[in-house]
């Protein structure tokens, strides 16, 4: 049963910015070693459904107590699932507390088990670390949605660099030069260069969250707010470092 769907009608928003220069830095991780440190950092998740062949995107900010790992709540958890060329936000299935994710982790040497939880529907995780890289497989069997499949997991860099492209905003449809620049603590800033229908320069800004970005702001007066996915290989978008923008009120 799908869930609110992050496209617009018409794919008005979902036009991909061609990367001028991809993404630079990275974030801090730890996990691995022989005293089992938890794992930390920016992370993003990619789970196969075996039964489906769907493709679900568990992005987290995630934080080390010993051990133990979590990330929870929107603003440290995103998580998107791409079935048959359409984007659902939160997944495809249906969930008591849609938007409400958390990932919580074990580490004990190279082995993991991580929960995944997607608005009330939990899966179980378990796989292998190595290094700052997972691989395992997942199952749950939730009233809303059971599954099970394989998934891997691994800290991507910064959210940075400069794009350009054309998106369609309210008013028409404008050209695009944005240089996004991650701070601290996952804080986002993108400055966009808007020429066609809005001409000037506009400041979003909002947070990163592992390869997904959500930033709001104004263009000429009205409100605006942004969803974006950080492609790295290109195997959404077809086009490697680039980004999918999409209307995040929509």
């Amino acid at each position: 049963m799908k869930t609110w769907s992050l496209v617009s009608m018409g794919l008005a928003l979902a036009f991909t910015f061609g990367c001028g220069s991809g993404s630079s830095g990275g974030t801090a991780s730890s996990g691995g070693n022989a005293s089992g440190s938890g794992i930390s950092g920016a992370y993003e998740f990619v789970a196969t459904s075996s039964s489906t062949g769907d493709v679900t995107l568990i992005e987290a900010d995630i934080s080390a107590n010993g051990s133990q790992s979590s990330a929870s709540g929107p603003s440290q958890v995103q998580t998107a699932t791409y079935n048959n060329g359409t984007w659902y936000v939160n997944g495809v299935c249906s969930s008591p507390s849609p938007g409400q994710n958390s990932v919580s982790a074990a580490v004990s040497g190279s082995s993991i088990t991580i929960t995944f939880n997607e608005g009330g529907n939990t899966f179980t995780g378990k796989g292998t670390l190595t290094g700052t890289s997972i691989s395992g497989t997942y199952s749950g069997s939730n009233s809303n949605c059971s599954d099970s499949g394989t998934f891997t997991g691994s800290v991507v860099p910064n959210l940075a660099g400069t794009f350009s492209g054309n998106l369609n905003f309210p008013g028409g449809s404008d050209n695009v030069v944005a240089t996004l620049t991650e701070g601290s603590n996952y804080s986002l800033m993108v400055q966009a260069t808007l020429s066609g229908t809005d001409n000037g320069t506009f400041t979003f800004s909002g947070s990163a969250v592992g390869n997904v970005m959500f930033v709001s702001g104004s263009i000429n007066g009205s409100a605006f707010s942004l969803f974006g996915y950080f492609d790295s290989t290109g195997r959404f978008t077809g086009t490697a470092s680039s980004i999918a923008v999409f209307d995040y009120n929509t």
